[in-house]
């Protein structure tokens, strides 16, 4: 791809109306600067294709009347060509495009430059960390972390989509106390008889003599997986614990296993390693896959933690706590930090805990550690082997360890995190140490996918009460696949195999679209009649109005690479100007997405763009149109969008199908 991509025809479009306003506004006397009057242009709603609301601007600072200042200025504005009518509504200037125009600024670049015309070169030369979706290793992925998953993963082909080097990172938190919980329940099985099946028990003892976590369920001695496993002894050693006062064990537990060397370090990498290894086989169930595994061990291994707190004792926010709630403990001082945010201020307490009295680091203290790395703050000391030698996309997946070779991860310009929004104040934290140690600039790259949490239509989520059970990701898929196969039945005279790739595709369309449609600060309720919704505005619906178009092409016996945009001027109707217009904005979607960090716009604009080539598809025939240009100009049409849907689908994380 060129280091600089054309502009996108919408934004060439706004680019001349912006200049022709400003030269107006100019010659009447208004002073205006350029790049604000372009701020100004958009789609119109109602009245005309583009809008301006410079009037209104100009007439506010003015205290002139919007819709005389709007006069005004369109007596003195010369127009492009293609612009057939302006008007003005209540102080807004509107531009009619010329609909036999139109086709020709947007569908021969589409046809010229295909996937090329849906990408952007905005981040070229940069490096995006995208961190998702970092769950702690103790059960299976429930629909709640299937979110964390499915946003990250977006965002990740957002930003490759927009240039930017993106490296896909998942950390493993094999030193937190639910893991340590596990840990406990692992070393005394005997202790959970009758808070555990029988099964289960007897797949700890053989998972305990095995060497490498590369475990298939038949070398686990029954039909469950090792993650399946993992989260059952979680269950039971939380149930075991109201009945036992187990806590000083586990704690003490905890303190073993951040000890370089001990067994129970050794114990905890070991199961980590475990179910990392099956929950790649989820992962990978949903066309997921990552650049790197960060273990946190190897954060504390590799005293990340302590040059991160040197830093941060340089910058005079950090001290050992003198009063008596917190003595002993390191802390973060809000006192002593320059400009404190808004959100920091006026709370209950002055002081944020990172290391505890007796020693332990809190979550929050490694993640500033590991977000230092991220921004190349610390020098990286890792050292990866491969974890998987192939993914099914054909990459590796690499892993920090004790042994291996110096890579080069990190050192970002951006780093997102999807991590829900009780977790907001943590992640405010990390940006305000970044920010405090003097690395403001890098901060600014650092971003939040803060979203809202994920319930069941019957209640919370709860993984220490095992409500995840029936409500797992690989459930979820399964049921999608079921009904997907039921749907598909007979209409095609497939292999059962072929059938089957189909009908995964359409089920990972129909969870993909649902999860990711909602704004990502929302709530969303789980259900399994929308989740698996395959009507309307569905990831469905999307799949079959892009393999229509497949059709229609492979129909007509014509080689889409003869199709040159030649005699589009028909293409006049309204039907065909509102999916030409909505193809015309492909790019600037995905920027939006992009800049924005919204998932949701990509997949709101795909299933826009659907419905739109519905209407298409249903006026204006194509194969038996009226004429030869006719047929060839919508041809054209067709084309264009099976190129910019196919595009936006893969950005979602959704393969497009080309038969349904």
């Amino acid at each position: 791809m060129n280091s600089k991509s054309p502009e996108s025809p919408y934004r060439s479009i706004v680019l001349q109306l912006g200049e022709a306003l400003h030269n107006s506004a100019s010659a009447c006397g208004y002073a205006a600067d350029l790049h604000e009057v372009e701020q100004t242009v958009g789609l119109a709603r109602g009245y005309g294709d583009i809008s301006s609301a410079i009037a209104l601007r100009i007439a506010k600072a003015s205290n002139k009347n919007p819709v005389e200042v709007a006069s005004l200025i369109m007596s003195k504005m010369t127009v492009p060509a293609y612009v057939k009518l302006v008007s003005k509504e209540n102080g807004f200037i509107n531009f009619h495009i010329d609909r036999n125009a139109f086709p020709g600024l947007v569908l021969p670049g589409i046809l010229e430059q295909k996937q090329r015309y849906v990408r952007s070169c905005m981040g070229s030369g940069k490096k995006a960390i995208v961190e998702y979706p970092s769950v702690n290793p103790v059960h299976p992925w429930h629909v709640g972390q299937v979110r964390s998953a499915l946003l990250g993963d977006c965002m990740a082909n957002i930003m490759e989509g927009c240039g930017y080097t993106t490296e896909r990172i998942d950390y493993i938190d094999d030193l937190g106390l639910q893991v340590a919980e596990v840990i406990w329940g692992w070393m005394h099985p005997g202790s959970l008889k009758g808070y555990i099946d029988d099964q289960s028990l007897r797949s700890i003892d053989l998972l305990l003599g095995l060497a490498h976590p590369t475990i298939s369920n038949a070398e686990s001695g029954g039909a469950k997986r090792v993650d399946y496993i993992i989260g059952e002894i979680y269950v039971a050693v939380n149930k075991y614990m109201k009945d036992h006062p187990i806590e000083d064990q586990i704690k003490e537990l905890l303190k073993r296993m951040e000890q370089q060397g001990t067994d129970e370090a050794k114990l905890s990498r070991k199961i980590a390693g475990y179910y990392v290894m099956a929950e790649y086989e989820t992962a990978f169930a949903y066309s997921m896959y990552h650049s790197a595994l960060i273990w946190e061990s190897d954060i504390i291994r590799e005293r990340m933690l302590d040059k991160a707190l040197e830093k941060l004792r340089s910058s005079s926010i950090v001290k050992v706590a003198e009063d008596e709630k917190y003595r002993g403990c390191l802390v973060i001082d809000f006192n002593q930090v320059k400009n404190l945010p808004e959100e920091f201020k006026g709370l209950k307490e002055d002081v944020k805990v990172l290391v505890r009295s007796n020693g332990i680091p809190n979550y929050l203290a490694k993640d500033i550690a590991f977000h230092m790395w991220k921004f190349g703050v610390i020098e990286s000391p890792f050292k990866y082997t491969q974890f998987i030698e192939k993914q099914p996309n054909g990459k590796p997946l690499y892993t920090t360890g004790a042994e291996g070779a110096p890579m080069g991860f990190g050192n970002a310009d951006k780093a997102v995190n999807t991590i829900d929004s009780r977790q907001s104040y943590e992640q405010a934290l990390v940006k305000l140490a970044l920010e405090a140690t003097g690395y403001a600039e890098r901060a600014s790259g650092f971003k939040h996918l803060s979203y809202g949490i994920v319930e069941l239509e019957s209640g919370a989520l709860a993984g220490r009460k095992g409500t995840w059970i029936g409500y797992t990701a690989d459930d979820l898929l399964r049921e999608a696949r079921e009904k997907a196969m039921s749907l598909i039945g007979e209409r095609f005279s497939l292999s059962e195999g072929e059938k089957a790739s189909i009908a995964n595709d359409i089920a990972l369309s129909a969870i993909k679209f649902e999860f990711l449609k909602l704004s990502c600060e929302k709530k969303l309720v789980f259900s399994w009649s929308r989740a698996l919704n395959f009507e309307g505005n569905s990831g469905p619906y999307c799949e079959y109005m892009h393999a229509r178009a497949i059709r229609i092409l492979e129909s007509s016996g014509i080689d889409a690479a003869e199709l040159n945009g030649a005699g589009l001027s028909c293409l006049d109707s309204e039907a065909e100007f509102e999916l030409i217009k909505k193809l015309s904005v492909a790019r600037d979607t995905l920027e939006k997405a992009c800049r924005e960090y919204k998932p949701n716009v990509i997949v709101e604009y795909v299933g826009e763009l659907a419905l739109l080539f519905g209407k298409f598809y249903e006026q204006k025939p194509v194969l038996k149109a009226a004429t030869g240009e006719e047929k060839a100009a919508r041809l054209a049409l067709v084309a264009c969008f099976a190129i910019v849907m196919g595009e936006m689908l893969t950005m979602c994380g959704i393969s497009p199908v080309h038969r349904m």
